[in-house]
C-alpha cells in the first residue's frame, strides 16, 4: 500500500448489494476515463480497486473515498491540476491532497496519490512530484510500476534523461503489460537517445517493434529515423 500520512478508520462496512452496484458503475466510469499520463498508468491502477471492491465489499471508508475520487477526476481530466490538487469547496469537491490525507491506505488512497503525483507534474511543482512518488510504497506490480513510471517522467522533465529512461525501463518490466510496457519502452528509447546512450535506445525501440501492441510501432520507426539507429 502507499504510505498514509494519517492513520485512516474503518467504519462499518458497506453492503454486498451496494459493493456489487458500486463495482459495475465504478467500472463503467474508469473505462470511459482511461488516461494514461507520462507512462503513469492510473485509469489501468484503478482496475485494482474494482476488483477488490468487487470481491472484498471493502469499509466504508473506500466507499467515501472512491466517490470523492470520481468527483476530483472530472478536474483532472479538464487539466485543472492546481484545482484538482487543493480541491474545490464551492463544487464540494475534495482535493486529491486531502484524499490521500484522509483516506491513504485504502485502494482508491493509493491511487489517488498517483494521480496527486502527477497533477503536481503537470503543475510544475517537481519537488512535490518527486517527493509524492517516492511516498509510495505499492504492494503490487502494477502499481509499483505507475509509481516508478511517475518518478521516471519527472526526472525527464528535469532533463535527466539518462536516469529517467533507466526508470522507463525497470517500469516496463516490472509490470509486463503489452500496451504499457511497450509505450514505456518508447520513453525509455527516447530518453536512452537523449542521453546519448544509442545502443540502450536502439535496444528499447526495437522492443516496441517487437511487441504484439502495434501502436507505438509508428513512433518507433520515427526515432530510429531520427535518431540515425535505422539498419542498414
Amino acid at each position: 500500500m502507499l504510505t498514509a500520512k494519517k492513520k485512516i478508520s474503518v467504519r462499518q462496512a458497506v453492503p454486498q448489494s451496494s459493493s456489487a452496484d458500486f463495482f459495475y458503475n465504478l467500472q463503467d466510469w474508469f473505462k470511459a476515463n482511461t488516461k494514461i499520463v507520462g507512462g503513469v498508468a492510473l485509469g489501468i491502477a484503478a482496475i485494482v480497486i474494482i476488483g477488490y471492491l468487487y470481491t472484498t465489499g471493502k469499509a466504508a471508508d473506500e466507499l467515501a473515498a472512491n466517490l470523492e475520487l470520481r468527483k476530483v477526476q472530472q478536474l483532472y481530466q479538464q487539466q485543472q491540476y492546481r484545482l484538482a490538487i487543493t480541491g474545490d469547496p464551492a463544487q464540494k469537491i475534495m482535493g486529491l491532497e486531502e484524499i490521500v490525507e484522509k483516506y491513504g491506505g485504502t485502494p482508491t488512497g493509493d491511487v489517488a496519490m498517483l494521480y496527486l503525483g502527477n497533477s503536481y507534474l503537470y503543475a510544475g511543482e517537481l519537488d512535490k512530484a518527486m517527493s509524492t512518488f517516492e511516498d509510495a510504497s505499492p504492494d503490487t506490480d502494477m502499481l509499483r510500476a505507475a509509481v516508478i513510471a511517475g518518478q521516471a517522467a519527472v526526472l525527464e522533465a528535469r532533463g535527466n534523461s539518462a536516469e529517467a529512461a533507466e526508470l522507463f525501463e525497470k517500469s516496463a518490466l516490472t509490470f509486463e503489460n503489452e500496451l504499457l510496457s511497450t509505450e514505456r519502452f518508447l520513453i525509455a528509447g527516447r530518453n536512452y537517445a537523449e542521453a546519448g546512450n544509442m545502443e540502450k535506445a536502439k535496444e528499447m525501440l526495437d522492443k516496441v517493434k517487437e511487441s504484439k501492441n502495434t501502436k507505438y510501432q509508428p513512433d518507433a520507426d520515427r526515432l530510429l529515423a531520427q535518431y540515425n539507429l535505422t539498419e542498414e
